[in-house]
């Protein structure tokens, strides 16, 4: 009977964890969060410069500190359009001296650059630009908690199985007591997850591919993420196409994955490339670990010449988040967008609060988002575009998404109003101010 119970409380957490990321669309396991993994992440971030600093293995090369901090901002300039609640992140780089070839950017924008990567790879300032960017998307796609509510999950589990084995009866009372005791120890271990476990191939694919659009945002170009892995090969004789069981894809499938990005990724940059030929930075988000109380104060203003006054950073509302390349998110917006599965209406059954929150929100990135990851073919996915594209200053696709929800709800298959557990509410699919371009 204890042993069902567990099973099943940990069935119901499992389910309850998982949800879509509404910046990538990508379902996440996400016990943890992203908030716990911001303050998690920021006292072992003090903790390791405190250590670093008294080890003197804090870079003093001026030219190279203010190198990365250069780079860095610009990038992360760019970056909060895509999450502009990381606007608020307390941004910091440190350069550390070691032979590693490493770099990291752990929740809430801490930062650190080793040495090793610097003087054995000797990336240009667009090759560093790909490193620094790959780390930054992993911050903003949210994997510090990700990889710390896996690694959670898998201490409950065990933790589980071994109350699990106490509560049968079998085994001697020490026993029991002794396995019990292990069980309350992995919890105490599991409420401090790792901040620095390895992330997982799907999250380094992920930063990967967002990691590129934000170098070419911020005017990096991105044919330099082809040869900065040409030379992490060559530094680390690491050529091997086999990726089974890494966490890491093999630098030739990265380079293939990149190699399939370069058109959209080249069209955006060379549209960003001229804000860069007389660029001042408006705003610095990003701090250094220097002496400096200038570069070194949380968020620093800069001051605009054409202003008196102290220049703030600009506002950006949720539903003007800009959105990451995708094929799907591409024909999203063009209006060609198809949902083609007819047997996800329990999923999406699931999911309607979250749509409906998404709605009330105006997020309309998530919203869009959300429903192409359900990809149900239903009148009630097809109004959900219909008022995404419209919130997107889109009326155009918005026009057509709605026209595709009214054909559907004249369906018996497909319509709202004949099935048996999707109801359609207060959504009418007249035509109406409701469906109109705001």
């Amino acid at each position: 009977m204890m042993r069902t119970i567990l099973v099943g409380c940990m069935a119901a957490f499992l389910l309850s964890g998982c949800v879509t990321n509404t910046m990538t669309g990508r379902s996440q396991l996400m016990i943890v969060s992203e908030e716990a993994a911001i303050n998690k992440s920021a006292s072992l971030y003090s903790s390791m410069i405190s250590a670093f600093d008294k080890e003197q293995k804090l870079s003093q090369d001026s030219a190279t500190n203010q190198r990365v901090l250069n780079i860095t901002n610009r990038l992360v300039e760019r970056a909060v359009l895509y999450k502009p609640e990381a606007q608020k992140w307390q941004w910091q780089v440190s350069v550390v001296v070691s032979d590693q070839i490493n770099a990291f950017c752990m929740a809430g924008g801490k930062m650190a650059v080793y040495t090793g990567l610097l003087e054995k790879v000797q990336p240009t300032d667009d090759e560093l630009a790909q490193v620094m960017g790959h780390e930054i998307a992993h911050a903003l796609a949210n994997h510090t908690a990700e990889k710390m509510s896996v690694d959670l999950l898998t201490k409950i589990a065990v933790a589980t199985a071994t109350v699990a084995i106490a509560a049968s009866g079998n085994g001697t009372q020490q026993q029991n007591n002794d396995t019990v005791r292990t069980a309350n120890q992995l919890a105490i271990l599991a409420g401090s997850a790792f901040v620095t476990l390895p992330n997982s191939r799907n999250a380094e694919t992920e930063a990967d591919k967002l990691g590129i659009e934000i170098a070419a945002q911020a005017g990096y170009d991105p044919a330099s993420a082809i040869t900065l892995w040409e030379k992490m090969m060559a530094a680390t004789g690491n050529n091997s196409k086999a990726d089974f069981l890494s966490t890491h894809p093999s630098p030739p499938n990265r380079i293939a994955a990149l190699n399939a990005l370069q058109a959209p990724m080249q069209t955006l940059y060379q549209s960003r490339l001229p804000v860069y030929q007389h660029y001042q930075p408006t705003y610095a988000y990003v701090k250094s670990n220097t002496n400096d109380w200038l570069t070194n104060s949380s968020n620093v203003r800069v001051i605009d010449e054409n202003k008196a006054n102290l220049q703030d950073p600009p506002t950006i509302a949720p539903g003007e988040a800009m959105a990451f390349y995708s094929s799907a998110f591409e024909s999203f917006k063009a209006g060609t967008l198809d949902l083609t599965c007819e047997t996800c209406g329990l999923q999406f059954y699931f999911n309607q609060k979250d749509l409906k929150t998404l709605l009330s929100k105006q997020d309309w990135r998530g919203l869009a988002y959300k429903v192409i990851h359900l990809n149900y073919k239903f009148d009630l996915s097809f109004y959900y575009l219909a008022q995404a594209a419209y919130g997107m200053h889109n009326p155009a696709a918005g026009d057509i998404y709605m026209a595709r929800a009214r054909e559907l709800a004249q369906t018996a298959q497909y319509g709202c109003a004949s099935a048996k557990m999707i109801k359609c509410g207060e959504i009418s699919f007249d035509p109406s101010p409701q469906t109109s371009t705001p």
